[in-house]
């Protein structure tokens, strides 16, 4: 039983040294993540600016009828102003930040539930593995004691 006590609190400081490592590491990998999603940010800002001086210069030229190739009529019909253009590429702007800001929390997310769902996972492992053992070194301590019994009553 000693031994199985003692066994039971080296495993229990192994099991609290490996949750501090793996926060450790998610810690880690969470804080690439948002290095990552800061640089999807950056990106997208950079292709939401090319993409509205893209888009003005294209809406010169429908006003002016100077492009070389004939737009749909749905397409042109956001080359109206400068107003309704602007409102449309920030709308996709803003859709592509809510959609890397979800990503990134999802991801954030699950890395922390991982984490925690396999540590409890690990802790109710060693504390069903040692109410095990204490329950087998019961039995085995009963069945000692039983047969000792036996064996005095036989002397008697």
């Amino acid at each position: 039983m000693g031994y199985e006590l003692q066994l039971a609190e080296q495993l229990e400081e192994v099991n609290k040294d490996f949750e501090r490592t793996m926060s450790d590491m998610s810690g880690t990998f969470t804080e690439l993540v948002q290095n990552y999603f800061t640089q999807c940010r950056e990106l997208e800002l950079m292709h939401h600016d090319k993409l509205t001086e893209t888009a003005l210069l294209i809406m010169e030229k429908v006003v002016k009828n100077e492009l070389e190739e004939e737009l749909p009529e749905d397409l042109r019909l956001l080359f109206v102003d400068k107003d309704t253009i602007t409102n449309a590429v920030n709308t996709s702007h803003d859709q592509h930040n809510q959609k890397i800001d979800n990503k990134e929390d999802d991801i954030i997310t699950r890395v922390g539930n991982t984490k925690e769902s396999y540590n409890a996972r690990m802790t109710e492992g060693e504390v069903n593995r040692n109410r095990h053992r204490v329950a087998e070194i019961n039995h085995f301590l009963e069945n000692i004691r039983e047969e000792l019994e036996q064996y005095e009553n036989l002397d008697r």
